[in-house]
């Protein structure tokens, strides 16, 4: 991300092991090895085929205190940036173009903030078509919204300079309006209880999120990596777009930003950490 995006995080008291992890395992080969050990990556390699990468890694620490983390979806990764992250070159379902391995680093429970689950929600693509839509059509989306003066001045400060997160919930407010139907009313909600050691494979489409850290003193951490299919391109772009509290910053993304998980890499469409 280079030295400006950490600035400013640092500067609006944000920055933390959320961010500062990213793409961390590429440099500490445990986790590496944690993530090819065969009770995850044959896994792994059961849903995605047998060569599987890991696109990019990450941790969550979720502090005493910390909020809830809203729901949301996602297929391709386009996030805030221009351009979907990944890109299939055979025909892939929406739902399995990148699982997550999600290794809970401590006890994750309700009152720490664990994961919630909309079981089965995979099979329902419309809200992370709406995220993907909003980018390009603001004004369009933002007529959907209430006439309130105050909650329009708001809206618009998150769909223009808003955090990731603070967008997906606007995004998920407005397409439950569009949909015409209780979307949660279709799956059933799971709350995730794990103990430390423990790994959870799912799909980003899966809508999930997380409670509020209402403990004192125990905090929630994880590892994660994301997980696709060699025959997937990664960020073909070398760029994406980083939202800060200053608005968004465009960043290269590392050059080499994957690493193998299971079998061997031959599509040569990706870089690939060398070991």
């Amino acid at each position: 991300m280079g030295q400006h995006i950490p600035q400013i995080e640092k500067k609006h008291g944000r920055w933390s092991i959320d961010y500062a992890g990213l793409y961390q395992a590429l440099r500490l080969k445990p986790f590496r090895e944690l993530i090819r050990k065969p009770q995850i990556s044959q896994r792994l390699a059961s849903l995605l085929g047998h060569e599987v990468l890991c696109w990019r890694s990450q941790f969550f620490h979720k502090l005493p205190g910390t909020d809830e983390t809203p729901w949301h979806q996602n297929a391709t990764f386009r996030e805030a940036g221009k351009y979907a992250k990944l890109q299939p070159t055979q025909e892939t379902s929406p739902a399995i173009i990148q699982l997550n391995a999600w290794v809970a680093l401590t006890d994750s429970t309700p009152e720490n903030g664990c994961l919630r689950i909309l079981a089965g929600s995979f099979t329902d693509a419309r809200i992370d078509y709406l995220y993907n839509f909003t980018p390009n059509n603001k004004i369009f989306y933002l007529s959907l919204l209430p006439l309130s003066p105050v909650y329009l001045y708001h809206a618009v400060k998150v769909a223009f300079y808003g955090r990731t997160f603070n967008k997906s919930a606007l995004v998920l407010f407005t397409a439950l309006k569009l949909i015409g139907e209780d979307f949660f009313d279709q799956f059933e909600v799971k709350d995730i209880k794990m103990k430390a050691g423990e790994c959870l494979i799912f799909s980003s489409l899966n809508m999930h999120a997380s409670y509020p850290n209402s403990s004192k003193t125990q905090g929630r951490f994880s590892f994660v990596a994301r997980c696709t299919a060699n025959h997937v391109k990664v960020a073909p772009y070398g760029k994406d777009m980083y939202s800060t509290d200053e608005g968004l910053i465009e960043y290269d993304i590392p050059d080499v930003s994957t690493f193998q998980v299971y079998g061997n890499d031959t599509y040569g469409y990706n870089k690939i950490l060398k070991e």
